[in-house]
This record gives structure tokens, sequence and C-alpha cells, in this order.
């Protein structure tokens, strides 16, 4: 099973072109299942409803593009909503006082306020729902005006209601669910002011009421339509984005592969070689002093004879995490060289702090007490170490010549008697 952290989906903050407000956005914590994409696609026809977390991912990615849609079509209908005064003054003259001041003083700053406090809300999902307050308020208007005027006219103007659903829906973009809750209350508001009008108007009603159905039919399946294919196409960018992250955790993984010991999970002969080039390339530029530290583990096949191969990877490990805890710098790199033999690189560092490193390693790994029975040094298991620094912008200095030193300075503290330290530093 393929996880894809949540990160990639997570929406800290947004800036609406034009509107210069930042909104927070809801982070999503749980993990996405590719297995839940895929099936999800398979079936074709998402729901409008997601599994958790999908569901989250969804309404963090899709939130800022329907906040800019919310802010762009509230500030529009803010002015739009007043050419109606148009209509009032024709269709219902003994109301347009009463119009006026609700459109103009009510529902027009209203709008700009809540355009404002859209900004300020954190939840995609909570933003959608509000959208119903507003419609209804623009509905409930226009019922009232109708409902108040004794002008002939006021029975076709109630199929007004039909124009706010069409906004709500195709401009807007209204997801579905709220958007059947707002059409619910718009024809309940239809309803509820064609019966309580003082004209008895069932002719001219009856056609209004049949218009307000049919664009709700229309405007509520598109709405539902718009959803679907949303939700639909970012399922396959989802996909696309899981394929892109598991394709890279891929190659990440081998590109590591490539550059650690499976074994002991220090580095490997190769990265050793880049890591000492780059270093190197640094100190010739900046100035310091390259160190390495060549470890070899004392009496290594004598320890494999006795206890066997899975002993001796133990040991192996064993070593390669005592060098881990003792050398962490953010500079230093330990590598497996072959076989028994580590090597650790240090940068800037002198030889006499080298040194002191290069001991704290072996009392380490001394201190391990791993029983090596066969040693004919010691009774646990040891290392011999040996230590060079050099000066890459020294004339004649090379990483060759530094490797080398350092392994002559290993191969005098094997002469030496093992479990034994010998530091070595050259100018060039």
């Amino acid at each position: 099973m393929t996880a894809l952290s949540a990160s990639p989906f997570q929406s800290t903050e947004f800036t609406p072109s034009g509107f210069g407000v930042t909104v927070p956005g809801p982070e999503v914590d749980e993990p996405i299942d590719a297995e839940d994409v895929e099936r999800l696609l398979n079936n074709g026809k998402p729901s409008l409803r997601l599994p958790e977390p999908l569901e989250k991912a969804f309404i963090t990615d899709e939130g800022p593009q329907r906040l800019r849609t919310m802010l762009i079509s509230g500030v529009l209908v803010a002015f739009m909503f007043n050419w109606l005064l148009v209509s009032d003054w024709l269709l219902v003259p003994d109301q347009f006082d009463l119009a006026l001041r609700l459109r103009l003083f009510l529902f027009t700053p209203g709008i700009l306020v809540g355009v404002f406090l859209l900004t300020r809300l954190a939840s995609a999902a909570m933003r959608e729902w509000l959208l119903i307050f507003p419609a209804t308020v623009a509905c409930a208007m226009n019922a009232w005006l109708c409902m108040s005027s004794t002008d002939p006219m006021a029975g076709p103007y109630l199929s007004s209601l039909a124009t706010i659903a069409m906004f709500s829906n195709s401009v807007v973009r209204m997801r579905f669910a709220p958007a059947a809750v707002l059409d619910a209350i718009i024809i309940a508001l239809f309803v509820g002011a064609a019966i309580n009008m003082p004209a008895n108007l069932p002719p001219i009603l009856i056609p209004a009421g049949l218009l307000l159905v049919c664009t709700i039919v229309f405007t509520l399946y598109g709405c539902y339509c718009q959803e679907r294919d949303d939700r639909l196409n970012w399922l396959l960018h989802l996909r696309e984005r899981l394929l892109l992250k598991n394709l890279e955790d891929a190659n990440q993984e081998l590109h590591d592969a490539s550059r650690s010991d499976m074994l002991t999970e220090v580095a490997n002969r190769r990265h050793f070689d880049e890591h000492l080039a780059e270093v190197w390339a640094r100190h010739q530029r900046d100035g310091g002093e390259v160190a390495l530290i060549m470890i070899d583990v004392d009496h290594f096949k004598a320890y494999n004879d006795r206890y066997g191969h899975p002993m001796g990877d133990a040991c192996l490990k064993a070593v390669a995490g005592a060098l881990k805890r003792r050398l962490r710098g953010p500079g230093d790199l330990i590598a497996r060289y072959g076989g028994e033999e580590f090597i650790a690189v240090l940068s800037g560092a002198s030889l006499q702090t080298v040194h002191g490193a290069a001991e704290r390693i072996r009392r380490g790994i001394e201190g391990l007490n791993l029983l090596h029975a066969t040693s004919s040094t010691h009774a646990v298991v040891t290392v011999s170490i040996g230590v060079a620094t050099m000066n890459p912008s020294a004339p004649g200095a090379t990483t060759t010549r530094l490797i080398s030193a350092a392994d002559e300075a290993l191969y005098r503290a094997k002469n030496g008697g093992r479990n034994r330290v010998v530091a070595m530093g050259m100018d060039a």
C-alpha cells in the first residue's frame, strides 16, 4: 500500500488576487492512500463526498480558487443587485422607497462586509454553506416587496427570484448540497409570497412558478455536474502527483542505496570519494585542513573464523554504530572503506583535534566489550586507527597523498601493537 504524506496538500495561507488579504487554510494531517484514489477513478463517477482524508485534501486544494470566485461574485452582486431598482420603479412603484432603502443601505453594505468576513474565515466548507445566507436575504427582500405592493405587476415581478437562483448556481457555482438547500428556500419563499399576495393572480403566478422551478432544476443539475467534474479532475491530478511522488521516492531510495553500505548503514566507498572531493575543493578555495581517520578492526578474520559471518556482520554494525555516535560534526562523513576498514572525513579540524576524536573512537569501541577470544592482543574487539591531515591549498597536496598518509598511519598503528592511534600531519 502506497501513501503520500499530507504536506503537498497543506495550505497555510492564500492571498486572493486583487484583494490583498491573507487567508489561512486548513491543514490535512492524515496520509493520502493511493489505492483509494485509484479505486475512485476506476469507478468512473466519484460521489460528491470523498472518503477521508481525500475530502479534506480536496477542500484544501480547491479552497483558494473557490474563495476567489466567491469574492469576485460578492463584489459583482453588491453592484448588480442595485440594478433591480429599475424593475422596482417600473413594477412595484408603491414600494420603491422601501426597495431603495433595503438595497442601498442594507443589502449592499451587508454584502461588502460579508466579502471581507469571507477572507477571515478559515474553513472552506463553512464558506460554502454561508453563501446561503446572502442569497436568502436577497430573495426575501424581493418576495417582501412583491407581497407589500398593490400594483398588478407585483405578481410577474415575483419571477425575479429565478434570477437569484440562476446567479447563485451558475455564476457563484455553489457546491451541490448548499445549492440544493438554497433552492428549496427560494421555492418556499416564492410559495409563501404567492399565497400572501393581496391580488388574486393565479394565471400569472403559475407560469412564474414554472419558470422558477425550471431555472432551479437546470442550474442545480449544472451545479452537480460542475462539482462532480471538479472532483474527478482533482482526483486525476492527485493521482499524477502521487505517481510523481512515488517515483521521486523510489529514485531517492535508489540514490541513497547507491551511496550507502547496506550492512553497516554508513556511506560506501563511492560516496566517500565524492564527499572527499567536495570537501577538498571547498578547502582549496576557503582554506583550512582536511582530515582522515582510517579505522581497521583488529584480527577481524580470526573473529569471523571463530564466531561465524553472522556474528562478524553484527560486529561491523556495532563498530559503525560507535563511529556514528562519536562523529557528528556537520562536515563529518563515515564510510565503510572495504571489508573491516572504515574511514571518516573531518572538515576544518586540526591534527590535535582529530587525534583526540580518534582516541575517543578507539576507547568507545573497546568499551563495547565484544568478546574476541582469538585476538592475540586483547580479549575484546579493538581497532587500530591512522589519522592524517593536509591543507588542500598547500603545494603538491592531493587527496591521493592524504589517503596514502592515513593508510601509512594505520599501518604504523597495526605494526605498533594494534588498539592504538597514530597521527601524521602533512603540509603537502
